[in-house]
Order: C-alpha cells, then sequence, then structure tokens
C-alpha cells in the first residue's frame, strides 16, 4: 500500500505531466511513450528554473534546448518547437559532441544521450559553470556533475538533481521543484527521498 507522502508526490508528478501533455500534439489515443513523459517534464523542468542575468542576448530572445545526437528523445523533443517559457519561445537544435564541447554556448538546456563515461566527463568539464540546464537518463549523471537525471521507466516517474551543478553554473532551480526529487545533491551531500 503507497503511504500519503508517495501519494501525493506520484499525483503531483502525473498532474505536472498531463497539464503538459494537453499542449503537445498527440497522434492518437495510444499509451503514452517515455519519450513523450521525459518531453514534458524536460517542458516542465524548464519552468522552474531561473537563468542567470545575462544568459539570454535580449528580452524576447528564445529558450534554446540543444540535443545531442539522433534518435527518439531527439525527435519528440521537436515537438517543443514554438511553444513558450516565460513568454520565451523555445527552439530546439540538434548538435554534435563536438559544438557541445564549445565555450560560450548559446543554449540553455542540453539534453544528453546514453554516452561513454569518458566523454561524458569531458562534456561536463566543458559545460561547467556555464549557465547550462543538463539532462540525461544516463545513470549517476548527477553524481558526474550533472544537474537533471531523469529515470526512464514508465510507469515510475523519477528524477535527481544536483544542486552543487546548478548552482556553479549560476542557475536557480525553484524549491518545488527538488521537493519532488527521488535524490538531491547539496554541498556535496547526498539526500535520498523528499
Amino acid at each position: 500500500m503507497m503511504n500519503y507522502r508517495n501519494w501525493c508526490k506520484y499525483t503531483a508528478w502525473w498532474f505536472l505531466i498531463s497539464v503538459v501533455l494537453l499542449a503537445l500534439p498527440v497522434a492518437s489515443q495510444a499509451q503514452l511513450h517515455k519519450e513523450q513523459v521525459m518531453t514534458a517534464l524536460i517542458y516542465n523542468f524548464a519552468r522552474f528554473v531561473t537563468w542567470p542575468e545575462g544568459s539570454f542576448p535580449a528580452q524576447d530572445a528564445p529558450l534554446v534546448i540543444a540535443v545531442m545526437g539522433d534518435g527518439a528523445m531527439q525527435r519528440e523533443l521537436s515537438s517543443l518547437v514554438g511553444k513558450q517559457v516565460e513568454e520565451r519561445r523555445i527552439v530546439v537544435r540538434q548538435i554534435s559532441f563536438k559544438e557541445a564541447l564549445g565555450q560560450n554556448s548559446p543554449w540553455h538546456i542540453l539534453y544528453i544521450p546514453q554516452s561513454s563515461p569518458r566523454r561524458l566527463a569531458s562534456l561536463m568539464d566543458a559545460v561547467a559553470k556555464q549557465p547550462v540546464l543538463t539532462i540525461s537518463t544516463m545513470q549517476d549523471f548527477v553524481r558526474k556533475g550533472g544537474v537533471l537525471h531523469l529515470q526512464d521507466t514508465l510507469p515510475t516517474v523519477a528524477f535527481s538533481i544536483n544542486l552543487d551543478s546548478a548552482e556553479e553554473a549560476g542557475l536557480t532551480i525553484s524549491s518545488k521543484l527538488f521537493r519532488l526529487a527521488d535524490t538531491v545533491i547539496k554541498n556535496g551531500q547526498v539526500r535520498e527521498g523528499p
């Protein structure tokens, strides 16, 4: 039997997901694919993150989501093009690993697919201290310097946050978000569960 705290967490998650999914185009009433749910989560996460001043070149500059590689998740994230977060239009760009290593990244969110540990270490070094929200489904992503880890196994909806990495990037994450997280890393300490 589910305890009250877990029931509240589960209900809050599915409410957030359902609100976002109503705005996304769905071809049929068929079962949702994990990529659709994760895209909805990424869209919602963007609403709970504040980027530092100067992260956007202009008042009406778009929120840029960079996606490494090409696959189902990358194609699904393209459904966010034209949607808005805090009155900023979303733009999705597909990039290569080499582009992701560039200095002064012109994107605000970077989705990283499965990658070798060596490539991930290079990538984390490259984006450290840049105002980029890094998101992945890779195991131990937040322990290796990523900001948000999504668990990609439905029906379980879970995520972890590394607040130290977010702070280093200059990002402010709403406390509403880390109250729902399964794992939060802060000041080098790992806190499990809400």
